[in-house]
């Protein structure tokens, strides 16, 4: 178990959480992205415009049920760090920046921004 104040695991510009909960719901959210992840990653493959909407409906839902925006936030740049890992390993030649992109393009909600050519 990692300290109080420390910054949650391995994730760039984690911050530090104060409130056991907010950890908890962060652990179950993190958790249920890498399973879904996972299990695209063995098979068979949902095409991305598929699966993403399923991820973003998992990530909706803890919209809804927690208070602190700053946990949300932190669910949403694992999502889009799991599907930049996905897309490096597929093809790196294409950044970071532009997986974002592709992953947000293909949500169906407010965060969604429309399509260019990849």
């Amino acid at each position: 178990m990692r300290q109080p104040g420390t910054a949650y695991q391995g994730h760039p510009g984690a911050k530090a959480m104060n409130d056991p909960c907010g950890e908890f719901v962060l652990r179950l959210g993190k958790a249920q992205v890498d399973a879904m992840f996972e299990r695209q990653d063995k098979g068979p493959m949902i095409d991305d415009s598929e699966f993403i909407p399923l991820v973003e409906s998992v990530l909706t839902a803890f919209e809804t049920v927690v208070i602190d925006a700053e946990v949300v936030e932190e669910l949403w740049g694992f999502a889009y760090s799991r599907y930049d890992r996905a897309c490096q390993e597929a093809d790196p030649s294409f950044t970071t920046t532009d997986n974002v992109r592709l992953m947000r393009s293909y949500l169906l909600g407010p965060r969604r921004i429309s399509r260019r050519g990849r």
